[in-house]
């Protein structure tokens, strides 16, 4: 079978959709007659367990079209329906856990960005912003479409609905797009897709560059106007230290405040209410608009015991600054970035008003724009005052071929709008040059001022070239460099270090296995870093590894890092608790790893792993677990548990025997009762801090767009005698219930 060839051919001829005027019905069952008069295609392969080879079980899709909505019907043939594993109800579920079928879709046709729609046979629903050919993926994003699905006596049929108003697009007489379809055969491990590829290519479920394109005419549809008001209600407490310091106040606020107006009553209302509004300028380019931005329904973020000499940089996951996330990132691969929107609203580690703001995105005749200005509130702590800050992003980036290169730039400038009139701007050029589809070179140049004044632009730089070789099988490889200056100062983004540079490559050889019926792949691997200080030139790290893995075609699969040799410096005094310290100075370290992924064909997921070896002059012990059960569709549940155990010698310069232990736990409990209606709660447990911390989040989501949240939030002390005066019981809580309701004018 030349699965190659046989994608060129499909390349080269477009699908044509079937227009329709007819009414439809959403209801997974495909009876309108419309549906037999589109084209139908059905060859798909496999991703895995045997990449290229045909589906054992026999897929088809077809696709209509009218002014408002796309329609994809996929019938999912299986000669043992009964054995379907439907796990899944809640709204943006893991994926991999249970049968389903996903949509891909190029909007742009540029290769290289898309969304992607992934509904499973329980009605559930997942969407995602999918970036770098497939490699990327902004998962908390949502957006407007729906699904229906029918299970049958010959396999079940899923048809999905999505709105143009949802997809932006390059308007004109023809519309054209990339279309990949997929579906998850979880009882066989089996990933298969359309069209057919090169199956040595990685993301093949979502691989943009090889989607088929598809071609619509007589798009006439109207633009989107959504408007979204919400209004809050909201208790929160919290316990104090007196100014005596000899005990805890307590302090609770009905209707938290913003300070917008002086008026007590008038205040709690208008910091209590809030809208945003989206309208579509034009087919490519969309408006929206906020106002008294609000993320009380937001995940909490994962505790992380941090043993890294750097700063962590946590995800992003408010609904706003993640729709079209794209079109404003500019990062490397290192995870330094001139603009996070963490920044906005989160300073110190303190959430502060965010006032409102606009953004404008689209993409047309090759230039991918968006633009963001957002203006938050000041605030006064008890140790500090924040000021308030005026935040402003510009980034485009401008297709090169039709592999999904490009070149772009980006400027960002965050204004003190305190009357100081402080302003700190960055500025960034990036490319990347996709030589095939899977060489690809990239680089970028940025630098930082303050005022607007570019005298110390000869250190405040960053550098940035790397080469790229990705595949299933065969020979893989990677190369960067990377060098800061010394006054590099992003602070709309993140920066773990200045005065630096950096060099880092691997190379990976990994052989499909056809003679052993149990094995996928097996891979060897070696890479090596090396970072040194720029003023001094002084070596920080250098580090080299060599190891091994496998993968099973039942989803299993083991890592070893046989040995992974490190020398690393510390120019500072590192106090890790109270009780341990590590001296300034040179170390050398060995250490091995092991990780295992047991099979994936169940209502269970666990993975474990360990490393073992030395920690600047100590001796580390790592382990982790993760566990996932699916009791029913209804309800399932995680836990997962990090433990760290550091022995040390000395405590500074001075001989003394001290121990770092460190226990993380996080459990999570998730009761479905339909797509619709939800109850998920969260518990987090570290020993460093003796806190545990639950959130619970109720979902009531009738209809697309109309959101009904409940949130509770509450912070235990687990160690009360720790400090003097004793600590309260309770650090912190908060009841949150948001209602939101989105307009279509």
């Amino acid at each position: 079978m030349c699965v190659v060839g046989y994608f060129q051919t499909h390349a080269q001829s477009p699908y044509i959709p079937y227009r329709t005027n007819a009414p439809f019905t959403l209801d997974g069952q495909l009876l309108e007659p419309d549906w037999q008069l589109a084209v139908e295609e059905s060859d798909f392969i496999q991703q895995g367990p045997v990449p290229g080879a045909p589906a054992t079980e026999r897929t088809t899709f077809r696709v209509m079209y009218d002014n408002e909505y796309l329609y994809v019907g996929i019938t999912a043939y299986d000669q043992n329906p009964d054995q379907l594993i439907r796990a899944e109800l809640q709204r943006d579920f893991p994926l991999g856990n249970d049968d389903g079928t996903g949509v891909t879709i190029d909007t742009y046709l540029d290769k290289f960005t898309g969304m992607c729609f992934v509904s499973n046979t329980l009605n559930a629903r997942w969407d995602a912003q999918i970036t770098m050919d497939g490699g990327g993926q902004a998962t908390s994003f949502n957006t407007f479409w729906d699904a229906r699905t029918t299970v049958n006596e010959s396999g079940y049929v899923t048809e999905y609905r999505i709105p143009f108003s949802t997809l932006r697009f390059q308007s004109g007489a023809e519309v054209k797009m990339g279309i990949r379809i997929a579906r998850l055969i979880k009882r066989k491990n089996e990933l298969i897709t359309y069209p057919p590829l090169d199956s040595t290519l990685e993301n093949m479920w979502n691989n943009l560059s090889n989607a088929r394109e598809i071609v619509f005419t007589g798009l006439e549809g109207g633009n989107p106007f959504y408007i979204s008001p919400y209004a809050i209600a909201n208790y929160s407490a919290s316990n104090i230290l007196s100014a005596d310091g000899e005990g805890y106040i307590y302090d609770d606020i009905i209707m938290n405040r913003k300070e917008f107006v002086s008026n007590e009553w008038m205040d709690k209302v208008l910091s209590n209410v809030g809208l945003d509004v989206k309208y579509g300028l034009s087919k490519n380019m969309t408006l929206d608009l906020t106002l008294n931005t609000d993320f009380a329904q937001a995940e909490v973020d994962d505790r992380i015991i941090n043993l890294t000499k750097y700063e962590v940089n946590l995800p992003e996951k408010r609904q706003f600054f993640l729709e079209s996330a794209n079109a404003l990132s500019f990062g490397f691969p290192s995870g330094n970035t001139l603009f996070i929107t963490r920044k906005i609203g989160n300073e110190q580690g303190i959430i502060v008003p965010i006032v409102g703001g606009a953004r404008l995105t689209g993409k047309s005749n090759g230039w991918l724009t968006g633009a963001l200005n957002m203006q938050t509130l000041g605030m006064m702590t008890r140790e500090d005052t924040i000021a308030s800050h005026n935040f402003s992003v510009i980034r485009t980036r401008k297709d090169i071929d039709t592999l999904g290169s490009f070149v772009g730039g980006i400027i960002c400038n965050r204004l003190d709008t305190d009357g100081s009139g402080n302003s700190f701007q960055s500025y960034g050029l990036d490319f990347v040059k996709r030589i095939t589809q899977q060489l690809v070179v990239e680089g970028g140049l940025a630098a930082t001022t303050e005022n607007a004044k570019f005298d110390g632009i000869d250190s405040s730089y960053y550098a940035h070239l790397g080469l790229f070789k990705s595949a299933r099988e065969g020979l893989t490889y990677s190369a960067m460099v990377d060098v800061i200056g010394s006054g590099m100062n992003p602070v709309m983004g993140y920066l773990d270090e200045q005065d630096y540079g950096n060099t880092n490559g691997s190379l990976t050889y990994q052989w499909a296995i056809s003679n052993i019926p149990s094995l996928q792949y097996i891979y060897v691997y070696t890479d090596a870093n090396y970072r040194w200080k720029l003023a001094s030139g002084d070596q920080e790290t250098l580090q080299n590894g060599v190891g091994a893995g496998v993968f099973f075609e039942n989803g299993a699969s083991i890592e070893c890092t046989f040995l992974e040799r490190k020398e690393d410096s510390l120019f500072f005094d590192w106090e890790l608790d109270e009780r341990n310290a590590i001296s300034a100075g040179n170390y050398t370290m060995y250490n091995t790893y092991l990780g295992i992924n047991l099979p994936t064909q169940s209502t269970y997921n666990v993975s474990l792993g360990g490393s073992y070896g030395g920690f600047f002059g100590g001796l580390r012990t790592n382990a982790n677990v993760y566990a996932q059960y699916y009791v029913n569709a209804h309800f399932n549940f995680s836990v997962e548990y990090d433990f760290n155990n550091i022995v040390f010698d000395t405590y500074l310069l001075v001989d003394s025997t001290t121990r770092y232990v460190s226990n993380l736990i996080r459990m999570g409990l998730n009761y479905n009762f339909n797509t619709r209606l939800s109850l998920k709660t969260y518990i987090q447990y570290e020993d460093l801090s003796h806190l545990s911390s639950v959130n619970l989040r109720f979902r009531y989501n009738p209809t697309e767009g109309t959101d009904l949240f409940i949130v509770i939030n509450e912070g235990v002390n687990t160690n009360r005698d720790r400090l003097d005066p004793r600590l309260p019981y309770m650090a912190n809580q908060a009841l949150t219930v948001k209602f939101t309701k989105t307009f279509a004018i």
